[in-house]
């Protein structure tokens, strides 16, 4: 959130700048998620594709990204939450639309009828995209961990 100004000012106040933010709010959590699934794939995997004759495209398609793909699921899912929570913030400081802005400026006119509906639309949309990607991880990567 603290790049939204100089986001704003590099590409104006239009979706560009939003886009830029929202990017670089998923990109830690996402990219350290991936390092560490990569980290995490066993030697003895990547030996015996080398000593099968798996060139590098193969080795990162059939070794490395089905054993690192749970890790990088899970940062996924925590990029999705971060940049949900970073888009309503981005849309309470400087916006005229958006979930954000309506409970912003209801409060501004004390209309707690539209800021209660408002925080629970938001909490509804946030609880179905994580449940999504939990039972995504779950249908796909329930061996997971046991």
């Amino acid at each position: 959130m603290a790049y939204y100004a100089l986001l704003v000012l590099w590409m104006g106040i239009d979706d560009r700048s939003k886009v830029a933010l929202l990017y670089l709010s998923a990109f830690a959590p996402l990219f350290l998620a991936t390092v560490s699934g990569v980290k995490k794939v066993p030697q003895d995997r990547i030996h015996a594709a080398y000593t099968l004759g798996a060139s590098k495209w193969k080795m990162l398609y059939h070794i490395m990204l089905p054993s690192a793909l749970p890790d990088i699921v899970t940062g996924l899912r925590t990029a999705i939450g971060v940049t949900y929570a970073t888009l309503v913030a981005a849309e309470m400081v400087a916006a005229t639309s958006g979930l954000g802005w309506m409970v912003l400026d209801a409060s501004k006119y004390l209309r707690s009828d539209i800021v209660f509906a408002g925080i629970f639309i938001m909490a509804g949309i946030a609880i179905l995209m994580d449940g999504l990607i939990r039972w995504f991880q779950h249908a796909k990567f329930s061996w997971v961990g046991k």
